[in-house]
């Protein structure tokens, strides 16, 4: 007598979905990889990737294209990720825009946290409240007695939405009250500090920046991170005269949201052994940055506490991208 063991089809459905997540990143890449850069040609996110990309054009020997694709304050090419294959083929470079534009009302095409998912935090850019040589503060906590004294006098100039939200960060949790000047770019920014047009600028810790420090033409009120830079180590922290204050800025890696997670893995870790090479780690401190490397779980739990953490601070601005 034959016996027939029948399996219901969902079962086939599961084995064969078991075997072809492992090929698929076996097989990864099977054809060139776009690596998307939100913002134009020639600036330093561009500086970032091309050298990682190169690094990962050797090691999965299919060019890795660096596409260029700026607008609507990153997500423009951000949505060029959340609706690629999740195949791995299309990856995208993000900073605090990410986590900034759906708190600020953007009209996004994508939603951030189920069409999209984190590989890993690339670099930590700290960020400095800069100053004209002739400020009367040069600490964090003159500068706060200072502000204490003169309620919405002075003022700061900022060049993106995200370094103005940390100023009214700081703002809230100090006590005091600084009016923001709003700058198309950093340079007419720096610019107007240096000639005492404005009083206050927050904006990278930068060679470029820094070599105004030196010359005399700037000073360093603070930096805002966790720990002090790297290239300014003598600067003190914002976060000592107001405790528990930390803003500081980044430049990560994401895919599509439905990349499954070895392939995600095998990624995560081929983009971090490429940060970590000797040669790479001294180009992104050249650029101002420090190499970092977060793991997969550690950089999507940072983008849900950002989120968080953010949400206050807008609410209670208004802030809004029209």
């Amino acid at each position: 007598m034959k016996i027939v063991c029948r399996l219901p089809s969902f079962v086939f459905v599961a084995i064969f979905a078991f075997c072809a997540i492992p090929a698929q990143a076996q097989n990864f890449p099977s054809k060139p990889v776009r690596w998307i850069v939100p913002f134009p040609p020639g600036g330093a996110t561009d500086a970032l990737a091309r050298p990682i990309a190169d690094r990962l054009s050797a090691v999965w020997n299919v060019p890795v294209v660096i596409e260029n694709k700026p607008g609507a304050n990153t997500a423009i090419g951000t949505d060029t990720v959340a609706k690629s294959a999740p195949d791995g083929h299309v990856l995208g470079m993000v900073t605090l825009s990410h986590i900034m534009n759906p708190l600020l009302g953007a009209s996004l095409p994508y939603d951030t946290l189920r069409d999209l998912v984190g590989v890993t935090q690339m670099t930590e850019l700290h960020m400095a409240l800069y100053a004209p040589k002739d400020f009367p503060a040069n600490t964090p906590a003159e500068l706060v007695a200072l502000a204490k004294k003169q309620p919405g006098k002075l003022q700061y100039g900022s060049a993106t939405t995200a370094s103005y939200l940390g100023m009214e960060l700081l703002n809230m949790m100090a006590g005091i009250k600084m009016e923001y000047i709003p700058y198309k770019g950093s340079a007419p920014a720096i610019t107007d500090t240096v000639a005492g047009r404005l009083q206050l600028i927050i904006d990278p810790v930068l060679n470029s920046t820094l070599s105004l420090v030196k010359d005399g033409r700037l000073k360093i009120i603070g930096t805002m991170g966790t720990r002090r830079a790297s290239l300014t180590p003598d600067a003190p922290l914002i976060g000592d005269a107001i405790p528990g204050f930390v803003f500081s800025s980044n430049f990560g890696l994401i895919a599509q949201g439905a990349t499954p997670p070895d392939l995600l893995g095998r990624i995560h870790n081929d983009v971090v052994a490429a940060i970590r090479l000797p040669e790479i780690s001294a180009r992104i401190r050249e650029l101002g940055q420090e190499p970092f490397g977060s793991s997969l779980e550690e950089y999507n739990a940072y983008i849900r506490n950002e989120m968080k953490r953010w949400e206050p601070v807008v609410k209670a601005t208004g802030a809004k991208i029209d």
